[in-house]
């Protein structure tokens, strides 16, 4: 039969086509839909705001976290901003992931903030997989000079049908 890992070898025996290994690999590279969605922004307005959500996945998926740009934001009146990260572990109600809160005294350096990060490094740390559901929110306190308006990023992969 020869080596089936060989490339341009056919492997009738696995699909029960005419197929090469460089065919398959074409079809599963395909069948990833991998997004880096748009860069967008919210206009927070002191609720907590649902930014992302990926909700009754047919597949599993790969979230790969994102970024939030707090570059000129006001951060003279006291608008603290948490960033939440929420999986759905038993099919009916979310628990918290990831939390952190930005102070408004403290303007993070650089402005530009990944997410989720680790909290001992500040790093971003690998994504993860998952078919359960999973969302990210954002909260804005509505103290002094009022509320930003901040742009993000969030990246994902998943099967597409």
């Amino acid at each position: 039969m020869g080596n089936l890992f060989e490339p341009g070898k056919f492997v009738d025996d696995i699909t029960g086509g005419d197929e090469t290994l460089e065919s398959i690999m074409t079809e599963v590279k395909g069948a990833l839909n991998l997004a880096e969605y748009p860069t967008a922004s919210v206009v927070c307005d002191g609720t907590e705001q649902t930014i992302y959500s990926m909700e009754d996945a047919d597949y599993p998926f790969y979230f790969g976290g994102g970024f939030i740009d707090f570059t000129g934001a006001n951060f003279g009146g006291g608008e603290d901003t948490t960033l939440s990260v929420y999986i759905k572990v038993d099919g009916t109600n979310y628990r918290i992931l990831y939390t952190e809160t930005f102070l408004a005294s403290a303007l993070p350096s650089p402005a530009v903030v990944p997410f989720p990060r680790d909290a001992n490094t500040n790093i971003q740390p690998k994504g993860f997989y998952s078919k359960q559901d999973v969302k990210v929110t954002i909260q804005q306190a509505a103290e002094g000079a009022g509320f930003n308006t901040l742009p993000y990023r969030i990246i994902d992969a998943e099967r597409s049908l």
